[in-house]
């Protein structure tokens, strides 16, 4: 990859899926294949925590079809940054359970991504809360939220 596409890739910021928005994905659905067209060609990564394939297993063809587009996407790693910011966005927000330690994982994968980042999801309860306490984590990460 050249230089000025490598930058160009960078300067376009991050879509970051979370369960839904890759299950919308395996599963076909024309809106999401168009958003993750339309940011690829913006230059923008399409990227997921490592934890979000899990959420949306899948067996035979549905399996082999997201183990594909899985290759095709920017998996982040849950790494010390990740399960910190996890865990400030978790005492920020006071949420607690695993559902939301699962979201705060994805917010926080979010919030150290390259700016700007959106977020895609269907989760209009936790999801917002915690994008609006990553404003708190250093360098005041902002989150923008697509509904899905």
């Amino acid at each position: 990859m050249s230089k000025r596409l490598k930058a160009r890739v960078k300067a376009g910021g991050t879509l970051v899926l979370d369960a839904q928005g890759l299950s919308l994905y395996v599963d076909g659905d024309d809106g999401m294949r168009a958003r993750i067209k339309s940011a690829e060609q913006h230059g923008r990564k399409v990227a997921l925590s490592a934890l979000t394939p899990l959420e949306v297993r899948r067996t035979g063809h549905a399996g082999r079809r997201l183990a594909f587009l899985l290759s095709r996407l920017d998996t982040r790693p849950v790494d010390d940054g990740v399960i910190q910011a996890a865990g400030q966005l978790l005492d920020a927000t006071g949420l607690d359970g695993h559902e939301c330690l699962v979201d705060a994982v994805v917010v926080a994968t979010a919030a150290l991504s390259a700016p700007p980042v959106r977020l895609v999801t269907s989760d209009s309860s936790h999801i917002p809360k915690l994008c609006a306490a990553a404003l708190e984590l250093p360098g005041q990460p902002s989150i923008g939220i697509i509904s899905v």
